[in-house]
């Protein structure tokens, strides 16, 4: 709680954190103004970027979402972290949640928060980045992506420490390894999945599934994905192999929010590829065993 390198200003520490009133709270600014007086490894460590704090005292217990996705692309490669009732009492931290598609900015999901408690919200940076930002503050809802019945399981062991995934990892291991999908002739077809973070020795790894299509004829594909964690889903093109990719689609869904690739043209006959993983390398949001998605 000590400031570095200057004097105190309103939000640069917990002492003088700005005060959040009620939710849904939007707050904005540049973080290159304050000083750098905390710091979080998730999974990165040795950021020297400058901070702000924002405090919220919840009126119950809730779910608490600390989203910075908003802010791209006017806004730097952020980290975020909650603290409960004191620095280094992390609750929740997030460096890339949003995924890349919103410039690596930080999405905490979901994170447990209780009456009778000050939860201190902190806007950090990457290594030393900083700029400005734009911070939401709302309560979020337990999210479970149900597999319907009559689904296609994905049948992947369960990923976690030292986990080796050579299931469906596609071009990411060697030998290359993909699930096959079969064409489905106008009639849909729904594949229940689970995918994660886990560590392999000091190594942050996620968990990626590729499931492959091969075409005879110019065709045309409709993907809905959903998911109970930010996930990416792509749609490649493997014409030419691992070492030329193509993208026809991607997107990184909200949790418990389908969204819809509509008509994708898949003009040369050939290999395509549907890809799925983690939208970050973040061990709180994506725990091995409780992350599922469906499509």
């Amino acid at each position: 709680g000590v400031p570095v390198g200057g004097d105190m200003v309103a939000g640069d520490t917990i002492e003088e954190a700005w005060v959040v009133a009620g939710l849904p709270f939007t707050g904005t600014g540049n973080t290159c103004l304050f000083n750098d007086d905390y710091d979080e490894v998730c999974p990165y460590s040795g950021s020297v970027s400058p901070d702000v704090v924002y405090a919220f005292m919840p009126a119950a217990d809730m779910l608490l979402i600390m989203d910075l996705c908003d802010g791209y692309p006017y806004s730097y490669d952020t980290k975020a972290y909650i603290y409960e009732d004191a620095a280094g009492n992390l609750v929740a931290c997030d460096d890339d949640g949003c995924g890349s598609a919103y410039g690596y900015a930080s999405y905490v999901w979901n994170a447990p928060v209780f009456s009778g408690h000050i939860y201190y919200c902190v806007v950090d940076g990457y290594g030393g980045d900083c700029g400005d930002y734009l911070l939401k503050l709302y309560e979020g809802e337990p999210c479970v992506v149900e597999c319907p019945a009559g689904a296609l399981l994905e049948g992947e062991p369960e990923c976690g420490t030292d986990y080796v995934d050579l299931y469906n990892a596609g071009c990411n291991e060697v030998p290359y390894a993909f699930q096959d999908i079969i064409p489905c002739d106008g009639e849909p077809i729904t594949y229940c999945g689970q995918t994660g973070v886990y560590y392999f020795g000091t190594g942050l790894y996620r968990d990626t599934d590729w499931y492959q299509v091969v075409t005879t004829a110019a065709d045309m594909i409709n993907w809905t994905c959903e998911s109970e964690a930010p996930i990416n889903f792509y749609i490649l093109d493997g014409l030419y192999g691992c070492s030329n990719i193509g993208f026809l689609g991607s997107t990184t869904t909200v949790p418990c929010e389908p969204y819809t690739f509509a008509n994708v043209q898949l003009v040369v006959p050939g290999i395509y590829w549907l890809w799925v993983g983690p939208a970050a390398w973040d061990l709180e949001i994506y725990d091995c065993a409780n992350v599922e998605y469906g499509w």
